[in-house]
């Protein structure tokens, strides 16, 4: 009854005997927030990218089983040199009808790289230049130098597709009735309420999806999307907390989707005179215990670091290197003492109200600095403010809680490559290290995997010397699912982030 009701009240004048027929093919997903937006070239937060692949593929992007999957590009050849992609179209159609073509990716290409514009990853893709057409369903890509991390930007949510032609209408407003190509198609956006997709019956992919509706309905209230769960009002959620994580294991009518992946830390704003010197930076990583912050915000789940966020078994990853750091408190108060602040300083620290693990994260920095003299005031907007702040370079430094954006180790680009956009989201404002940039090139411009083990080795001890970033834990991404509901993954590693992809596959009893 619950369930009817709700979908009555988003389905406006729809009678209740026609709501009641859709509701075998309608899943209602319990975001853990309200997109900032859903302008395809920016990296809103994992709730914004979950409704975006519902609505929108790229020229690849990663499947479930982690690798790069052919989507909108049905095949594509890549140069001995690397500096050439040659990507060949499919026949797939955008949600108004019309085929998807080269000049479409041209132009949502050329989009991301607008200097001028505001495209997440334009520092890491900025490596194109050149885009030729040389028919419909044929694009070419030429780098200014060879790149084998490429892909694994191309497949992020945020190098989807979209129609030229609504480009050029939507230029100054490219969140209005957002046109994708993929699954789901947008119906409406409630603000404060939901966002509404329903199935695109010219998706290319034959008898995907099976769903005929999702309703993405905002709980910023961990507590209330959990009893929401529970309830039946919805059918997954995520960001599922850390103290209701065993409940919902155990069922019997919900199951854990669980993975570890995420990293929880620090980004620095470099102009704020104490965080420009890389001994302060230094410190705080020797300050903090990360026992106090697994117990304080994650209830005992979590594994510390105490180096740089390379999981075991990636390229950079070094046991030695690993455990760099060590929880010394006069190590670090020696340390500011050098970099002239005896007494400590006060600054201002960026969290989140919006998730209890980001704030209590924060409380537990807090507690922790103040042992060495630092004195912290603490920001806790909601999320969609929290990522205004972030994108602005608007703090002193800031919690942390994100992953590897691509599998390929060029991912550490997108946190510490300084170049001509010093303000994003993962980076830490105005950090710019030549010899860091110079080794990231190299990193990425190698093919050699051999020899690419001993570049990122390289940045691991050169990341190390500045900490531009301090790293504290490993923690779990959870979404719970619904008895019934099957198909949806939560993906592996560092791509749990993009597990909206999954909801091409998913059913519900």
């Amino acid at each position: 009854m619950k369930r009817i009701l709700q979908m009555a009240l988003a389905a406006g004048l729809l009678g209740l005997m026609t709501t009641t027929a859709l509701a075998g093919g309608t899943l209602y997903f319990g975001l853990s927030a309200e997109p900032s937006t859903l302008d395809t070239i920016i990296q809103p937060g994992t709730a914004g990218r979950t409704v975006k692949l519902a609505m929108h593929r790229g020229l690849v992007n990663y499947g479930i089983d982690g690798k790069i999957s052919p989507e909108l590009a049905e095949n594509y050849e890549i140069s001995p040199d690397a500096k050439e992609y040659t990507f060949h179209l499919r026949d797939a159609k955008f949600h108004d009808g019309s085929p998807v073509t080269a000049a479409d990716v041209k132009a949502s290409l050329e989009r991301i790289l607008d200097p001028k514009g505001k495209g997440a990853f334009r520092n890491e893709l900025s490596i194109i230049s050149g885009i030729d057409t040389p028919d419909v369903k044929t694009v070419k890509l030429k780098l200014s130098q060879p790149s084998v991390s490429l892909m694994g930007y191309l497949a992020l949510p945020e190098s989807v597709i979209v129609p030229a032609a609504w480009l050029a209408k939507n230029a100054d407003n490219a969140t209005a009735s957002p046109i994708g190509a993929g699954p789901f198609q947008f119906v409406n956006w409630t603000r404060g309420r939901e966002i509404v997709v329903k199935k695109f019956p010219g998706y290319y992919k034959q008898g995907k999806p099976d769903l005929d509706e999702v309703h993405y309905v905002f709980y910023g209230d961990e507590n209330t999307r959990v009893n929401a769960l529970k309830s039946g009002d919805v059918d997954i959620i995520e960001y599922v907390p850390a103290k209701d994580a065993t409940a919902l294991e155990k069922g019997p009518d919900t199951e854990l989707l669980t993975m570890n992946g995420p990293f929880m830390g620090l980004q620095f704003n470099t102009k704020f005179e104490p965080f420009s010197k890389p001994e302060v930076r230094q410190a705080i990583a020797y300050a903090v215990d990360r026992s106090v912050i697994i117990n304080t915000a994650f209830n005992g789940l979590g594994t510390p670091i105490y180096g740089i966020a390379i999981p075991e078994g990636y390229m950079g990853y070094s046991a030695e290197k690993a455990n760099y750091f060590s929880h010394d408190i006069d190590k670090a108060k020696a340390l500011l003492k050098k970099a002239g602040y005896p007494n400590g300083f006060e600054a201002r620290l960026l969290a989140s109200s919006q998730y209890s693990f980001h704030q209590n994260t924060a409380i537990a920095i807090q507690s922790e600095l103040a042992k060495v003299g630092i004195k912290l005031t603490l920001d806790l907007p909601d999320w969609a403010s929290r990522m205004a702040k972030a994108n602005a370079g608007d703090y002193d430094f800031a919690v942390l809680g994100s992953l590897g954006e691509i599998t390929d180790a060029d991912w550490l680009s997108n946190y510490y490559y300084g170049g001509d956009k010093l303000v994003r989201t993962n980076n830490s404002p105005y950090f710019d290290d030549p010899q860091i940039n110079e080794i990231l090139d190299k990193g990425r411009a190698t093919v050699d995997s051999a020899e690419r083990e001993k570049i990122y080795g390289a940045f691991v001890d050169r990341a190390l010397e500045l900490s531009p970033l301090v790293f504290f834990m490993w923690r779990h991404q959870d979404y719970a699912v619904r008895k019934g509901v099957t198909g949806f993954t939560n993906m592996p590693g560092f791509l749990t982030f993009q597990s909206g992809f999954s909801i091409e596959n998913t059913k519900i009893e």
